[in-house]
């Protein structure tokens, strides 16, 4: 009964960590699902970002849709399972870039990843403040423009 026991374990063991490894590998399709847009004006641009990549201005991928109804939804398709962090931009201009003021703060309204948010206290937006898991698990977000 204990051999039976221990096998019975040994195969639950191994069976929880394949299963676990095949949901942290492997390629997904990310969602970012975004509404209360101020209007329907412009586009909806998100920058993908890598640990590697220099946040926030050089993305690893952009994408970019016409916002209706004041939603739009946007994709990143096949891309490897892990660590990430995104920006959304309200490009009223459609110009493919965030705009500033003179004083060098956004003019265009911005979301981010990890429900963080830019204040004058909060410091510039980082790998690390923005970092989530896209997973087999996790592969939809929702962003909410306030």
């Amino acid at each position: 009964m204990k051999t039976t026991l221990l096998v019975i374990t040994i195969f639950l063991s191994i069976s929880m960590k394949t299963f676990s490894q095949t949901q942290s590998t492997g390629n997904g399709t990310l969602t970012i699902n975004a509404e209360n847009f101020s209007s329907d004006e412009g586009n909806a641009t998100a920058y993908l970002y890598r640990k590697e990549d220099n946040l926030p201005s050089k993305a690893f991928l952009e994408t970019s849709v016409k916002i209706a109804d004041r939603k739009a939804v946007l994709y990143f398709a096949n891309i490897p399972f892990g660590n990430y962090a995104f920006i959304i931009c309200h490009d009223k201009n459609c110009n493919g870039k965030v705009d500033h003021n003179i004083l060098g703060f956004p003019a265009e309204s911005l979301e981010f990843s990890n429900e963080w948010e830019l204040t004058l206290f909060s410091g510039l937006p980082s790998f690390s403040k923005l970092k989530f898991e896209f997973s087999g698990n996790k592969k939809e977000f929702n962003i909410d423009f306030k």
